[in-house]
Order: structure tokens, then sequence, then C-alpha cells
């Protein structure tokens, strides 16, 4: 897990130097204004804060990052099919992480006099703040507090070092806001470890690269953002305790029902950031779109066969192929819906439900016909019409 948009305001493109070279202020200007509805925006998913960075520095010809962002989300899955697999003991060891530390405001502002000092100055926060949900994400997909540690401190050498090797005072000083709200974000995960080679302390960590301890102000804003986030930690809310580790789970947890499980898991692929998903605009019309989609009907063939019709008009595996895992094959999307939707812990029975999609109604003699998926081909677009303007 890199960081090449600070990276290269240290050693590529994004030098100012350089920068002013390969684009004008009036292009850099176009860019920010776009980044920052990202920045903005609260409760951004990861891909879209991914897909923001691409498009303000890849498509710009600036930075490539899509190639970092792919190993991420393959490290995530790799993480989760080894804890699916029982490939790993990350259970028994795994702490969830639901609250951020944000430590914007601690350091006075810093001048933007040109929009290049705009847009880099972004890019710096939309950067630190998508490596953050990308950890968050790894948690949820590794299970495994041992991995999360290694990942974090491997980040924590690597933001030290760019700290150390910048020359601009405002790098410095978000390197060192970043560096500390991944420690307080992820402290729970952190402090199982036996291993710290770490700089834990805040003074401490300026004193080095600015040799003086901050200003009183800095260290009580400091302690002021910390304090905050330490009282909502320790005043979790009813609805979060049930997701909290088995060992203090409150006795009454909310059950989930068929519909958030699917939720759950189909999010790991960013299900609702799909655009005929996202384009129903509310998480309720989103749950209205599940409830259709998974109801029970008269028969297997036909329940299976309407999810699979669901699924194909929604593009679903195109989706998980294009944005999550390339290469992916359908041979694993039918396994993947055969454990997820049938329930079933082995096999790929869903394979026949996605092929019965693509039949004829008049050929009946094909293999697939009795599954029935071609059934429900144009009854899902008129379903998924009644839901978007209902």
């Amino acid at each position: 897990m890199t960081l090449p948009i600070i990276d290269s305001m240290l050693r590529g493109d994004l030098r100012k130097r350089i920068l002013a070279t390969l684009k004008t202020e009036k292009e850099i200007s176009l860019l920010w204004r776009d980044l920052i509805k990202a920045y903005t925006q609260s409760n951004q998913s990861l891909m879209a804060l991914e897909n923001s960075l691409i498009a303000a520095v890849e498509t710009s010809g600036l930075v490539q990052v899509s190639a970092v962002y792919k190993n991420d989300r393959d490290q995530r899955l790799g993480a989760e099919q080894a804890r699916e697999q029982g490939m790993n003991f990350g259970d028994n060891d795994y702490t969830i992480v639901n609250e951020k530390l944000c430590l914007d405001g601690v350091f006075e502002p810093m001048p933007e006099a040109t929009p290049t000092d705009k847009f880099l100055h972004l890019l710096v926060k939309v950067e630190c703040q998508r490596t953050i949900e990308a950890l968050l994400m790894l948690v949820a997909s590794a299970h495994d507090d041992g991995v999360v540690r290694t990942y974090i401190r491997k980040l924590f050498a690597y933001i030290t070092s760019l700290c150390k090797d910048a020359n601009d005072i405002y790098l410095k000083k978000e390197l060192t806001l970043f560096y500390f709200e991944l420690f307080h974000t992820f402290k729970s995960v952190l402090d199982k470890g036996n291993l710290q080679t770490y700089e834990t302390d805040f003074e401490n960590f300026i004193f080095e690269w600015k040799g003086e301890f901050p200003s009183n102000e800095v260290i009580a804003r400091y302690n002021d953002k910390l304090n905050t986030f330490t009282q909502s930690i320790e005043n979790v809310s009813d609805s979060t305790k049930s997701e909290l580790p088995k060992h203090i789970q409150p006795e009454k947890v909310v059950q989930k029902d068929k519909f958030d499980l699917f939720l759950d898991v189909a999010n790991k692929f960013t299900f609702e950031e799909m655009p005929k998903v996202k384009e129903l605009g509310t998480p309720q019309k989103i749950r209205q779109l599940v409830e259709c989609m998974l109801q029970e009907k008269e028969s297997a063939a036909d329940t299976f066969g309407h999810i699979a019709a669901w699924l194909d008009y929604l593009g679903f595996y195109k989706w998980i192929a294009d944005n999550h895992m390339i290469g992916f094959k359908l041979n694993q999307y039918d396994d993947w819906c055969t454990k997820n939707i049938m329930k079933k812990t082995s096999g790929n029975a869903f394979r026949h439900y996605r092929l019965s999609v693509g039949v004829k109604e008049t050929d009946t003699e094909n293999a697939s016909y009795r599954y029935l998926g071609w059934k429900y081909k144009k009854i899902v677009e008129e379903e998924y019409k009644m839901i978007l303007e209902g």
C-alpha cells in the first residue's frame, strides 16, 4: 500500500516546476474543481475516491495510479479468499474498526495563492482519505489483525520516509496528520501487537522533521480532536454495538435478514455503486430492489432464475470483472453466487440459472430451458422501472 500521488510530488511530474511545464493554471483549475466534490461530500465510497483521483491525475496524464489501486484490491480479495478457504486463523483475533479520526484544523491553514496550490493540497487530502478507506476495507476482508498490523507498520515507515524527504512544509504537516489519523483510527488493532517500532508521540514526530516541538496551540487542538474521538468510541451507540466482536457483544443483537446479508457480501464488490443501483438514489429503493430480486417464488427454478435475470440485467458479473478482479472468470462468479445466493457450501449450481437467462423462450430443447432465467429477462426490466419511478 503506497501513496503514488504524494510520491510524485517529491520525485515525479507533480513537482511544481515540472507540473508548470505540463499544465497551465487554467487546465489545473478544471482538475481540482472536480476533485473537491469527492473530498467535500461525506462518506464517499472507496471506489468513488479512487475514480476521482484517476480522473484528476491519470486521465490527465500526470500519475499512473490505477495499477496501485488494483493491487490493493487484489490483496484484499486474496486475504478474503484465504479466510474463506480456512487458510488463515484471523477470526479469533479480529477487531472491527468503525470510527475514523480526522485531524483537519490542527495546524493553521496554509495559503493557496494559485490553482496549482489548491490542486496539490487537495490531492494530498484525498489520497490520504482514500488510503484510510482502503485499510478499513482490508480490515473487513482479512478478519486478521496481524495482517492489518503488517500493512500499517509498513505504511508508518513509508510516511516517515516521505515526511523526511519532503521540502514542502504543507506536505510535512499533512503527512504528520495522516500518520496520527492512522495510528488512532487503528489503535485497537495495533495495541494487540507486541512489536512497536514506530513513533506514537505527536510532539516527538514533529520534532523529528522540524527540529522543535509544535506550539502549545497546535498541541491543544490535537488533544481536543483526540479527546472528542476517544469519547465517541467509548460512547458506542446501541446500533453499533451489534457489530462489535463476540466477546464484547451485548446479549441482545438485532438479527440481519437475508436482504441485509446479501448487501453485506455484495457490497464487498461495491454493489450499491453499480450504475443501475446507484441511479435509484436512496437506500430505501436499493433495499426495495434487493427484496424484489431475492423474493421467493413458487419453485426453486423460478426463484433462482429470477435472481439470475436480475443480476444479468444489473451487470453484476461484468462490474466485478471490470472494477474489482481483472481476469475474474465466470466459474468464479458461479461459485460466489452458489455460496452467497443459493447458500450451498460448494459447487457451482448457479451456473445453470445464469445460462438459462440467455435461452430463447421458444428453445425448449435447450438443457438450460428448465431453469427459467429466460422467463424473467423482460420482467426484471419492468420491475426495475417500477422501483425507479415509484
